[in-house]
């Protein structure tokens, strides 16, 4: 049987430590491993951080949500934001055979989180993204 839980947050940075204790408090109480958890966090902060970077132009609180759900089988990851429609997976790949210094800036985060998670996902519904991953357990 699954176990869920949904955290919300503001689109503050301040909010991001809070919301990886949370994340990483839920994954041991229900026995997810070490690399379980790290994969989860850095997902979640690389995304919820591009969300409050980048995803407003306004000063105004929007609220962002982060729904985890585990099964025997995998670690579902779901971050819904109301701010501007920006599909993640969509940015081409660092060319990380590059020194660092001669690369682009950016994109480094996002291919961390391809490469560390099983399936990645955007989509666009009712004013809302919608960026689902998945960890296989």
């Amino acid at each position: 049987m699954p176990v869920e839980t949904t955290l919300r947050l503001r689109n503050d940075f301040s909010a991001l430590s809070a919301l990886a204790d949370a994340t990483t408090n839920f994954l041991e109480e229900h026995q997810a491993g070490a690399e379980v958890v790290f994969a989860a966090n850095l997902a979640i902060e690389e995304l919820v951080t591009n969300i409050i970077k980048y995803g407003y132009d306004d000063e105004a609180a929007h609220e962002i949500s982060v729904h985890l759900a585990k099964n025997a089988d995998a670690l579902h990851i779901r971050i819904c934001d109301d701010g501007h429609e920006f599909n993640p997976f969509d940015q081409p790949e660092p060319d990380t055979s590059l020194p660092a210094e001669e690369r682009e800036i950016g994109g480094l985060g996002i291919h961390f989180v391809r490469n560390m998670l099983d399936s990645c996902d955007y989509r666009r519904e009712a004013g809302s993204n919608i960026v689902t991953v998945t960890k296989k357990l």
